[in-house]
Parts: structure tokens; sequence; C-alpha cells
């Protein structure tokens, strides 16, 4: 099962997707405020983590492996803390079970800022968001959560609103001394990313003592979309161990 990271969908991950399923069944969600999910008025790390559980017991999961990508991380690593029996395994990439001073915060603000009833294309919003955000490859993701109605309007995908007070958790995020999974764990990290996680491997360990960290070079955060050959073979090597 995997849980795509802050304002991404499943559609994010269907490349990977098809590449896993050649090896095992893949079950890919939008999770809440996100994609074609409902939206929600409160969007915590313990609304997620209840979500898998309601979403396993839903499909009849018994066990199955969790591949979480960043806040679909910071979710699979406290189902893993809170329901281990339920997991074959966990593969967390790019975040670590510890605080996070988010750049996300500024992107939020940025879609808030733009004014969707006053746009005509998409190449607008792209070049009111290139104000803030100079790079093409983040503004071409973020442009995945825009969506025209049936009246001809543009609107977000996302919910922004609960999305915003995800950040000032994430920003105090951190297990107690006692959560650990000891189930057998997979941490990927980006060499180029921000989330530097080769710093992080003492406290993946001390919550995480079974686990292996694999850096993926010339890969920023999204290491599936960057890396994807690397990225999955690196899961599936983890998965048929």
């Amino acid at each position: 099962m995997i849980l795509h990271g802050l304002l991404g969908s499943s559609q994010n991950w269907q490349r990977a997707a098809k590449i896993f399923a050649e090896k095992c069944r893949v079950l890919v969600v939008d999770q809440r405020n996100h994609g074609n999910s409902p939206h929600t008025a409160t969007h915590t790390i313990a609304d997620l983590r209840e979500d898998i559980k309601h979403f396993f017991d839903q499909q009849g999961l018994d066990r199955a492996y969790l591949l979480g990508h960043s806040m679909g991380g910071l979710a699979a690593m406290e189902f893993a803390f809170h329901y281990p029996e339920r997991l074959s395994g966990l593969i967390v990439e790019d975040i670590a079970p510890r605080p996070y001073q988010s750049s996300s915060g500024d992107i939020l603000r940025a879609l808030n800022a733009v004014d969707l009833s006053a746009v005509a294309s998409r190449e607008e919003v792209d070049a009111i968001l290139a104000r803030a955000i100079p790079s093409p490859h983040t503004r071409q993701f973020l442009l995945t959560n825009l969506v025209r109605r049936d009246n001809g309007a543009f609107a977000w995908k996302v919910n922004l609103p609960s999305l915003q007070a995800l950040q000032n958790e994430m920003a105090i995020y951190e297990p107690p001394l006692s959560a650990s999974y000891s189930g057998k764990t997979l941490f990927i990290g980006g060499e180029l990313s921000d989330y530097h996680l080769d710093h992080d491997h003492d406290v993946i360990l001390r919550h995480f003592p079974h686990s292996k960290l694999v850096m993926i070079p010339n890969a920023g955060h999204w290491i599936h979309f960057e890396a994807v050959e690397e990225f999955t073979m690196t899961v599936i090597r983890f998965i048929s161990s």
C-alpha cells in the first residue's frame, strides 16, 4: 500500500506502482484532503494513521507492506508504532521520525495567494506561482492539483486550509522514546534532498532497530519520480529479501 506526500496523490505514483505490480498486488490511495478523497476539517498525523487502519479493514488486509513518502511516511511510521501486527514490513521515503520546519508552508501560502477566479488558463497560474516558486519541476508537480470545474472555473483539488495546520504539527512532531517498530524497515533518502536522512541514522535506529538506510545519488525529495528505476529496484530487493 502506497501513501503519497503532501500535495501529492495516487496519480504521482502510477509509474512506480506499475513496476511494483509486476511483483505484487499494489494499492495506491488518495489520502484525505488530496486527490479524489473527501475534504475534512482536520488533517493530523493521527487522522492519517487511523485512515490507514480503516482502509486495511475495509479491504480485508490482514498484513501488507506499507510505503510512505514524506507526509505519508510520517503516517506510515505512526501506523507501525500502533498496529505493528498488520505490517509485513515498512518502507519510508525521505523523512525521519523527528520535527521538521518544512518549506511546504511557503508553497501552501503561494497556492493560497493565487486568485483562481481571476485566471483563464493553467499558464497564468504557473506564471503567478513562478514569482514564489522558481523551480519549474516543483510547479509542474503542484499544478497536478489544479482542476477546472463544470462551470469552467479553476479550483484546487487539495483542501488548503486543513493542510496548513499539518505544517504546525510537523514542526513539533516527535514520537515518544518508547515508540518502536521491530519489524523489517527500509528508509530511502535522496542525497540531494534538504531532508538529509543520512544525518538522522541515530534517531531512525532508536525507533526502528531493524531498519536499513539507503541513500539514492542524484535524487532530491521526490526519489520515486526523479530516480524511479533505482528507487523501485531498491524497494523490490527489500521486499524480496
